[in-house]
């Protein structure tokens, strides 16, 4: 049965919420992300409250119980020469909730507020996760290189990234083009 998710942008108050699903991501699925439990479990609820208010993150909530069953987030780059770039990160939807199209939920909400307000958005997967690079490249990411050891987990087995990216400036040169 497919669950309905209600999405929205997380703030300051979903900080508690937010922690434990990203704890949860790490812990229960430690080849899909290049960071562990251990580098965020000591993080401050008000320094995730922060990053919750700085950054533009999607929680999706289970329509019947309003459980958090999904998040990513889009962090903007400050600097001069990188302001026209955004990272998506840290996509995750609990394993019995996959198939329910939170996933897309989630992902058009971040496309549609990176759209008009970069050129580029980036992101990382790991490059035995085949399902997740679907998932990118049916939203239009499009690989560009491959991070080899990018990280190693504590048995010493070290996994590559693949490098994506969604370029909107190449989407709107196309749609000027058909005119």
């Amino acid at each position: 049965m497919r669950t309905r998710a209600i999405c929205r942008r997380l703030n300051g108050s979903d900080a508690d919420r937010f922690q434990a699903l990203r704890l949860e991501s790490f812990t229960l699925e430690p080849r899909a992300f290049r960071f562990a439990p251990e580098d965020e479990a000591h993080i401050a609820l008000d320094a995730v409250a922060a990053r919750l208010q700085r950054d533009f993150v999607v929680g999706a909530f289970s329509a019947e119980d309003s459980r958090m069953i999904g998040v990513g987030g889009l962090a903007w780059n400050d600097g001069v020469k990188t302001r026209h770039k955004a990272l998506l990160y840290g996509m995750y939807v609990k394993a019995a909730e996959r198939g329910s199209g939170a996933a897309d939920e989630i992902m058009r909400r971040l496309i549609d507020e990176a759209r008009g307000s970069v050129e580029i958005v980036t992101l990382t997967v790991v490059s035995t996760n085949l399902r997740a690079l679907r998932f990118y490249e049916r939203w239009g990411f499009r690989a560009y290189g491959v991070e080899e050891r990018s990280a190693k987990n504590g048995d010493g087995d070290y996994f590559d990234e693949t490098l994506m990216a969604l370029r909107f400036v190449d989407e709107n040169r196309r749609q000027d083009e058909r005119r």
